[in-house]
């Protein structure tokens, strides 16, 4: 006989080591258990409806079918190879004069800010499993390719955003320039453009791609500058914000222009 209703009302009831609770309590639980589930379903359904709506209707805007000229542009700027030059300039202006030991310790930082955006990147392509736009069947029939080019099967987050976000942001943080942050930057924004104008990327894939890229570049850059003063405590090597924040950004800012207006000049 239950006879609980006879004492002072407890949440539990001791019985040697062991804890009840009455069957009423137990079912006024699992209730409130899964109204809290549902909930939390119905609010990540419509947190997800948004985002695919918001993703849908801006690539669309962006994804338009322009001009032969401005497609092969962009088509040409979102290529790797075309910007190697770029690349190249850059990291001869940061070796230059520059003692070995600093230089080595500035190729090992540079080639971990590659390998871990392209490691994130590529663990996280297959664990989210999200389709590119162009091989989602709810958007890829009615958006524009240049080229017939679809990309790969996943396309979150995006690589080149995580790359092109990490290399300016570690730039920037190197020679806090104006001329080296604007540039960089703008090379990595147009980057992310170019992936959505083609068409293998939704506007959130750019999104994330550049957060994971600004992190990841905020850490190497705090290892490579810890590094930096540990080396220099034992070797006679200048402080470390002497290093590149007095450096011209000339040659960089050169190099970007001449790159844009080959661009320009190779699809005219």
């Amino acid at each position: 006989m239950y006879f609980s209703h006879l004492f002072v009302p407890l949440q539990h009831y001791y019985l040697g080591k062991i804890y009840l609770t009455p069957p009423l309590q137990w079912e006024g639980s699992a209730m409130r258990h899964e109204t809290v589930i549902k909930d939390m379903q119905e609010t990540t359904n419509y947190i997800m409806d948004a985002v695919k709506e918001f993703d849908y209707s801006t690539l669309d805007a962006i994804n338009f079918p322009g001009p032969d000229v401005y497609s092969t542009f962009w088509f040409a700027y979102s290529d790797k190879m075309t910007w190697i030059p770029f690349i190249v300039i850059i990291l001869c202006c940061l070796l230059y004069r520059t003692n070995w030991r600093n230089a080595l310790l500035l190729v090992a930082a540079i080639a971990l800010l590659f390998f871990l955006s392209d490691f994130c990147v590529a663990s996280f392509k297959p664990l989210f499993g999200r389709l590119r736009p162009s091989h989602d069947e709810g958007i890829m029939n009615i958006l524009h390719y240049v080229n017939n080019y679809h990309g790969g099967l996943y396309g979150f987050p995006s690589n080149h955003a995580s790359n092109g976000f990490a290399a300016a942001t570690f730039l920037t943080l190197l020679y806090r320039r104006p001329g080296i942050t604007v540039c960089a930057f703008l090379w990595a924004i147009g980057s992310c453009y170019s992936r959505m104008y083609l068409g293998v990327h939704f506007p959130t894939d750019i999104l994330v791609g550049a957060t994971l890229g600004v992190c990841i570049a905020f850490v190497v850059y705090l290892l490579y500058k810890k590094a930096y003063q540990r080396m220099s405590m034992s070797h006679a090597m200048p402080p470390f914000n002497t290093v590149y924040q007095g450096r011209e950004p000339w040659p960089v800012v050169i190099t970007f222009v001449l790159t844009l207006l080959c661009l320009i000049g190779f699809v005219v």
